[in-house]
């Protein structure tokens, strides 16, 4: 029996490592194919690119412990910077190259990699000392490699080095074995080269018939080349050059020579050529240029976020804040459109009743008479309510972009925040009226806690509580237990509406919340909820009215009167519930309102705290959350939100991106937008799901709920956020979901 055990441990350690060594080897590979892609890129002129793929390369080598692939990688990065003649990160770069070069035993890479240094080194006065030296070095090693084409390469970069300072007899120094290296399978660039610097080495020791030799073996390979349909741009720009500095070589040639007309035809000959390399260069700069603005972008705007001053920022937060008014001053055109033609519906609706009953002419008139009415009523209203808003919305505006005094600025920016709350509460409103009218609301059964919901629905309505300096007192029964089964987000909306209200109409007052019990069953309760103020109260001639469409109560201390529609909404929802509203009021003296509903009592209780928004602690707060969304102003929004509670975010504009981020980075938590071009949030979450179960997926959209609930759900998603939304739930909501997967 213990052997049997003893053999099937070495059967699993032997199939352990097997599965682990397959790994290692398709990393391996992976890290292999973004290192051919990234140099590809470069070779295409598409810098940008080849930094994102080597950078991404970076990563998975760093996991892997990988150190050839980290030299070849920081080689790969190097040389993008030394394009982008950015030679500070370039050299930084090349000494990481050389650093895991040398702790992997890449020989070949560590001579490149000095080459490489010594290049950008010697671009310096103060430096080309120490570049000199890497020049010899890597000399030094293509010897022991016995690589001939790695040896004649830093020496033609001595030579050539040495002939810019006029020190001719260093340069032949390295010339001369570099001659003796050359052989037929050298590439043309190299035997170019070295013909014009030997060219210009025996012209300065007045070797005329060397020299003209020389130059004239230069100027026939660089031609060659500039015809060859093989070479790139870049090649061929470089041949032109060559083929320029030949020129000019052999003008001053025959100027040596007193030659003067030979010496004038060349020169044209060299200008000739500089204009051809120009002309070929001129894509390679484009793509120089991109790569200085690609590369450098983040870093400009750090170093202009770090310089400037508090005030600045202040300012631009206030600019995008006025940005988001602006989109939701476009939310309300459309919602208002939708209105109007849902109103012009109703009325083609009651056009086709008086059709019918032409018999009932008078009511059928009648009828006509109060739909006009109604109609004009609901524009005068609403026009009115719209028009109010928008008017300090723009002229605030106004009065920003013209630069008033810094502390007006706040002033002016609560009372625009003001005004686009009241336009958002006046879209809901209209839409929430609609909704049920077209019997499309129906009532939801879920387990809450009756008095959480109340408490946050008072916490919510704090500003308006302190802005009349009013206190709110809650008695709930002690006979209730307040974990109930039933529609908590009508009766949210319901309380929300009688307590906004009653702040509303009570200045210096207070306002009373009471929930009573009125019968207990087994299974039921039948509660009686009630809200007191002390405030204005309500005229008797208004009474019979107040729960009309757009009937108001006129209050002098408010900005806006109201559009008239959050009683009649109290009303119908209570309808849903087959119950009624009722109401006390006496004018000086304050108003009651109350009503009965019947909740069954909930079994499950160790759900509610998630439902009930209590303070969830999964250990930390420094979440890493991706934003997913094609809109730069609601990304702009998002993170700002995300940053100032501590997250970490990143942002991806489509679907597609999305899943690219998540395949190479964790993060704890997806916001994931449902409209974008390229593949849509519904579509992206199927992906996601495919290679990643567990993370929260939660759709922060602008669409109704009601239509884009279930369709979420179905794909993967954990949740849904409708924009825009209350801060405080936001949190919860993420809260919520991050926890379920740190707890499980």
């Amino acid at each position: 029996m213990k052997n049997f055990i003893k053999h099937i441990t070495l059967l699993l350690l032997v199939s352990f490592t097997q599965i682990l060594q397959s790994q290692s080897s398709l990393i391996s590979d992976s890290i292999q194919t973004y290192i051919e892609k990234a140099e590809k890129l470069q070779e295409e002129y598409k810098y940008g690119q080849s930094l994102e793929i080597a950078k991404a390369a970076l990563q998975n080598a760093k996991y892997n412990n990988d150190d050839k692939s980290l030299g070849y990688i920081y080689n790969i990065i190097a040389k993008n910077y030394e394009i982008n003649e950015n030679d500070k990160k370039a050299r930084g770069n090349y000494r990481k190259a050389l650093t895991y070069a040398r702790s992997s035993k890449s020989k070949v890479l560590e001579t490149d990699l000095y080459n490489s240094l010594a290049r950008v080194y010697t671009k310096h006065n103060l430096t080309r000392a120490k570049g000199v030296t890497y020049y010899k070095q890597s000399y030094e090693y293509a010897i022991k490699l016995n690589d001939t084409a790695r040896m004649i390469r830093p020496l033609l970069n001595l030579g050539e080095y040495y002939i810019s300072r006029s020190d001719f007899d260093s340069a032949y120094e390295y010339l001369a074995p570099a001659r003796e290296l050359i052989y037929e399978n050298s590439s043309n660039l190299v035997k170019t080269k070295l013909s014009g610097l030997l060219g210009k080495y025996f012209l300065n020791i007045r070797d005329y018939e060397k020299a003209e030799e020389y130059i004239d073996e230069a100027i026939s390979y660089s031609l060659g080349e500039t015809k060859n349909k093989n070479n790139n741009d870049e090649l061929i720009s470089t041949y032109f050059e060559e083929l320029a500095s030949s020129y000019e070589t052999k003008s001053e040639l025959y100027r040596k020579q007193q030659d003067y007309q030979k010496a004038y035809y060349y020169q044209k000959r060299q200008f000739q050529n500089i204009l051809k390399a120009k002309d070929f260069k001129k894509l390679i700069e484009l793509q120089r240029a991109n790569i200085k603005y690609e590369v450098d972008q983040y870093e400009e705007k750090i170093k202009k976020a770090e310089s400037e001053k508090k005030e600045s920022v202040a300012k631009v937060a206030k600019w995008k804040i006025s940005i988001i008014l602006g989109i939701i001053l476009i939310l309300i055109s459309l919602a208002f459109l939708i209105s109007a033609y849902k109103n012009n519906i109703q009325k083609k609706r009651l056009n086709g009743v008086l059709i019918e009953k032409n018999r009932e002419l008078i009511s059928a008139k009648e009828t006509a008479e109060q739909v006009s009415t109604l109609k004009s009523q609901f524009i005068s209203t609403v026009s009115h309510e719209l028009r109010t808003p928008l008017y300090g919305v723009i002229g605030l505006t106004s009065l920003l972009m013209e630069n008033p005094e810094e502390k007006k600025k706040s002033e002016y920016l609560e009372s625009l925040k003001f005004s686009g709350d009241y336009l958002l509460a006046l879209i809901n409103d209209v839409l929430q009226l609609s909704k049920i009218e077209t019997n499309e609301v129906t009532l939801e059964k879920v387990s809450f806690d009756l008095r959480s919901l109340i408490e946050g629905i008072v916490n919510s309505l704090h500003t308006k509580q302190k802005s009349n300096n009013n206190t709110v007192h809650i008695d709930i029964d002690k006979k209730i237990n307040t974990t109930l089964l039933g529609d908590s987000v009508r009766l949210s909306q319901i309380l929300i509406n009688l307590i906004g209200n009653a702040l509303k109409f009570t200045k210096d007052g207070n306002i009373w919340v009471y929930v009573k019990c009125l019968d207990q069953k087994e299974d039921k309760y039948v509660l009686r909820f009630i809200v007191r103020d002390d405030g204005i109260g309500i005229p008797k001639s208004k009474q019979q009215s107040i729960f009309d469409n757009f009937a108001q109560v006129k209050n002098e201390n408010q900005e806006y009167e109201g559009t008239g529609l959050g009683l009649a909404i109290v009303k119908k929802l209570i309808h849903l519930h087959k119950s009624d509203i009722k109401m006390e009021s006496k004018e000086g003296k304050g108003s009651e309102f109350y009503f009965d509903l019947s909740y069954e009592k909930a079994v499950k209780e160790q759900e509610i705290s998630l439902q009930a928004g209590e303070n969830i602690s999964v250990g930390t707060s420094n979440f890493n959350v991706l934003i997913v969304d094609d809109n730069k102003i609601n990304q702009i929004v998002t993170k700002n939100i995300l940053k100032k509670k501590g997250y970490t975010c990143n942002i991806a504009s489509n679907g597609m991106d999305a899943i690219k981020m998540l395949k190479v980075e964790k993060f704890d938590l997806v916001l994931m937008d449902i409209n974008m071009p390229e593949m849509n949030g519904l579509e992206a979450t199927k992906v996601i799901r495919t290679f990643n179960t567990h993370i929260p997926i939660i759709a922060l959209t602008a669409v109704e709920e009601g239509e884009i609930r279930n369709q979420a759900l179905a794909v993967g998603m954990n949740d849904v956020i409708i924009k825009p939304y209350d801060t405080q739930q936001f949190f919860q909501t993420i809260m919520r979901n991050i926890s379920k997967v740190k707890m499980a």
